[in-house]
């Protein structure tokens, strides 16, 4: 059942489901004023500026979320010109709300691209690590080693043929494995793998 919403201090009452105890038609018109004010500090986000929230999300927040680091884009001039649109939306508004996400967003793509850094330092360190844990490995071994007889023959010829992969496709194999048959390298990886080689002054295809 409706019912009437007087105010304590006046005789203003109001016809409503909802009660004020001290001014019940004011109150009702300053929500109106605050989400009409709401509103017009959003008009700058245009489909455009939403694009690019999305493409920020799609390609750098949810890689970090999911632990894909190999998948971030390398692209540094998509990433320049992204934190240079963030920044751009940023100047259009003074809602403090809108300033925050979107400070959100510039650090998220910040950090995305600093972590493809961090990312290609990790591989590197468990490569030296397992190439040093080799080379322990080996010198063990040679101290448990004693040749006992050594013979020579020339009755047998053989022929082999080698080939060398280039730099990337070493380091890819070192770190994913072998490639399964008939699926070939992953691109992905393999473009991560160049963007690293380079960042750390390795020839990715010597």
């Amino acid at each position: 059942m409706s019912s009437y919403s007087k105010s304590l201090f006046t005789n203003n009452t109001v016809f409503s489901n909802t009660r004020s105890l001290i001014n019940p038609i004011s109150f009702a018109i300053a929500v109106q004023t605050i989400g009409t004010g709401t509103s017009q500090e959003i008009e700058f986000l245009t489909q455009y500026y939403i694009d690019i929230i999305r493409l920020i999300q799609t390609d750098y927040s949810s890689k970090i979320a999911n632990q894909t680091y190999e998948a971030i884009p390398t692209d540094f001039s998509q990433y320049t010109n992204l934190i240079k649109e963030v920044q751009d939306m940023r100047a259009q508004t003074t809602n403090s709300s809108i300033l925050l996400l979107l400070q959100i967003a510039e650090d998220t793509l910040r950090g995305a691209f600093n972590s493809l850094s961090l990312y290609g330092d990790n591989l590197f360190l468990q490569l030296d690590k397992a190439d040093l844990q080799k080379q322990i490995d080996d010198i063990l071994s040679d101290k448990n080693l004693t040749t006992t007889q050594t013979s020579m023959s020339s009755n047998n010829m053989t022929l082999t043929q080698s080939f060398q992969l280039a730099t990337v496709f070493n380091y890819y194999i070192r770190l994913y494995g072998a490639p399964l048959q008939g699926q070939g390298f992953d691109p992905i990886k393999v473009a991560f793998l160049i963007y690293t080689l380079q960042q750390n002054g390795i020839d990715p295809y010597s």
